[in-house]
């Protein structure tokens, strides 16, 4: 396919990816990243997205533990080359081994706190992909920063009680980048 230019090629091109080499996200790319989350735009200008990054394996291990066993959406295909925890039971980590993990936080009670939460994954996963970092949008942010010792790490971060859980970004160097683009489904663009 030929594209416009580099942005076109990346929002095409961009796809999940749940295979991670265990190597750390270069420092300069990973800042790279979370500052384009940091300048998505966002409802009113509010800027109400709060990046928490965590780089310590342990850490991100035991939340993607919790991550899966949170996990209650049953049993679907999603990928065969790239398999998620609907895919795939026997994956225990929600959060697929990725070194590099950013769990944003919005202010609780805000209406447009998923949309603003969306655009900051959604120009994080265009930059990481860019930069040749792989990423996997995870959900389930809400409710695994209500089980009692998840809110008690965040807080010990820094995250205020106001703010609760929107999403989880996986970070990392693809270890495997098998992937078939899925053909589009039918009947979603209109024009009038």
């Amino acid at each position: 396919m030929q594209y416009a230019n580099e942005t076109i090629r990346t929002l095409f091109e961009k796809h999940t990816i749940r295979k991670y080499l265990p190597d750390p996200v270069d420092r300069t790319a990973l800042e790279t990243i979370v500052q384009a989350g940091l300048r998505a735009p966002s409802s009113g200008g509010t800027q109400g997205p709060v990046l928490l990054v965590c780089e310590d394996r342990g850490t991100n291990l035991a939340l993607g533990r919790l991550s899966k066993l949170l996990y209650d959406e049953g049993a679907y295909p999603v990928s065969s080359a790239q398999p998620s925890i609907a895919d795939d039971d026997t994956i225990d980590d929600g959060f697929y081994g990725a070194p590099a993990m950013v769990h944003c936080f919005t202010p609780r009670d805000y209406r447009y706190s998923p949309f603003d939460g969306s655009m900051a994954a959604a120009n994080m996963m265009i930059a990481a992909w860019s930069l040749g970092v792989g990423s996997c949008f995870v959900s389930r942010a809400e409710r695994l920063f209500e089980v009692a010792w998840a809110r008690e790490w965040a807080r010990k971060q820094g995250v205020s009680d106001d703010w609760e859980g929107c999403f989880h970004l996986c970070l990392g160097y693809p270890s495997d980048d098998s992937w078939t683009p899925k053909p589009l489904y039918p009947n979603r663009l209109l024009w009038c």
